[in-house]
């Protein structure tokens, strides 16, 4: 009986305690701080470990734009009318973002100095006008050039600024002329747009006044690189069977009309030999039903502009002019 009552008593005690606002509020503390290291460890254990994000790196600039200057070119040749002279060449003007112009030639034949002006006039045939083509109060037409060599071959690529006052627009048609120092017009060509693709085509057919009994006829394409040396390719057929290495140029006149018009071989004698020739590479060989087509490079010292308009002659392995057709 005595052990029973002391179990009871004991009991008895054990519940005030548990009633105890000391013990509630210890427990309480205990209850936090177990929860609150829970919650760290957890914190701890789900912290991210990835790595810190690099500072974007600065971005390069970007480069400026491809800009590409309007353009304007003319072929100068000796005016309608002229027979003293042997000028021959190209004019271009660059346009700059102040509407200034950089004029700059490429001449043969030209007296030791000249004068070269943009004129308001459109024709090269005879009724061409030597006044300054002038847009604004303030604009300027003319510029001074000079030559290296000695004439007949002398050679200009000189070049100059005017600025007239006028758009690109209202400078095309208008022509440039060119005076030798003997005030006297030796050169004038037509300004035009300058062609984005150099390439020019030949239509071929039978040669002025040939009676024989070939009927030639295919196209010569000529396409120029930026150095002005050029891809001459041609596919011909009704030429002579087995014609092997024969000739195949560009000619220094420009009409097929009659012999007189094709003259002989084009070629720039100041900057360069004759290549119009088998040892050159300017040859083509027909199969034995008389067609020929290839390619090989050349060079004659003009560009585009220059040889435009002029003659190409398929020759036979005698030499004979078999088929002529003019570059446009």
């Amino acid at each position: 009986m005595k052990f029973v009552a002391l179990s009871i008593a004991l009991a008895a005690i054990n519940l005030d305690l548990l009633a105890s606002p000391v013990l509630a509020h210890s427990e309480d503390q205990v209850r936090r701080r177990t929860k609150q290291g829970k919650d760290t460890k957890a914190s701890k254990s789900t912290k991210s470990t990835k790595a810190p994000k690099a500072p974007k790196g600065t971005k390069a600039p970007k480069a400026p734009k491809s800009m590409k200057p309007d353009s304007l070119v003319a072929l100068i040749e000796p005016p309608g009318g002229v027979t003293t002279s042997n000028l021959f060449g190209t004019a271009g003007l660059r346009y700059n973002m102040d509407g200034s112009i950089l004029v700059s030639v490429d001449l043969i034949g030209l007296t030791p100095g000249g004068v070269v002006i943009l004129s308001d006039g459109t024709d090269c045939d005879g009724g061409f006008s030597e006044t300054p083509y002038i847009c604004s109060d303030s604009g300027e037409a003319v510029g001074f050039i000079d030559a290296l060599g000695v004439e007949p071959e002398t050679t200009s690529r000189s070049a100059f600024r005017i600025d007239n006052g006028c758009t690109k627009e209202e400078n095309i048609g208008k022509t440039i002329i060119v005076f030798g120092m003997y005030e006297s017009n030796v050169g004038c060509g037509i300004l035009r747009e300058e062609a984005k693709e150099k390439v020019l085509v030949a239509d071929m057919s039978s040669y002025p006044e040939y009676s024989g009994p070939l009927t030639p006829n295919g196209k010569v394409t000529v396409t120029f690189n930026d150095d002005d040396t050029f891809t001459f390719s041609y596919d011909v057929s009704g030429l002579k069977e087995d014609c092997v290495n024969c000739g195949i140029h560009i000619h220094a006149g420009t009409s097929c009309a009659t012999p007189a018009d094709v003259k002989g071989h084009g070629w720039n004698s100041v900057v360069v030999q004759d290549l119009w020739s088998t040892a050159g590479g300017a040859t083509y060989t027909s199969d034995s039903m008389g067609n020929a087509e290839g390619y090989f490079s050349m060079t004659n010292g003009y560009g585009y502009e220059a040889n435009a308009n002029h003659a190409v002659v398929i020759h036979t392995q005698d030499g004979s002019r078999v088929a002529c057709g003019v570059l446009n």
